[in-house]
């Protein structure tokens, strides 16, 4: 089954999109369990879609207001949930202090990329 790992993280000060990937991070990356992954860029740069009783509403910024944001995605292969709390937990193990992964089971689970 594939899960999806959210990664969030606190706000930042620096550009994200200059800072290199974790020295600790790139294997994990790497693992043949790990199927797809990407990094976004800060919250500020999202634009959020919402259908407000058939109105079609667009704002600027992120769907929520948090101190933390969804930072980046890595979808995982995982036997159940244990093996993927399992990756999360290695994974989180790699990054700075503040950071959150959400795990979640991808519908029909498989992923539908381009």
């Amino acid at each position: 089954m594939q899960y999806a790992l959210l990664a969030y993280s606190p706000a930042e000060t620096t550009d994200r999109a200059t800072r290199p990937i974790p020295d600790a991070l790139a294997p994990l990356l790497d693992r043949p369990d790990v199927t797809g992954w990407t990094r976004l860029h800060a919250d500020e740069s999202a634009t959020t879609l919402r259908n407000d009783e058939g109105r079609m509403l667009l704002t600027d910024g992120p769907f929520i207001d948090s101190k933390e944001y969804l930072a980046g995605l890595i979808l995982i292969e995982a036997d159940d949930l244990d093996g993927a709390l399992a990756t999360a937990a290695e994974l989180l193990r790699t990054t700075r202090p503040g950071t959150a992964i959400e795990v979640r089971p991808i519908l029909d689970g498989r992923f539908r990329g381009a």
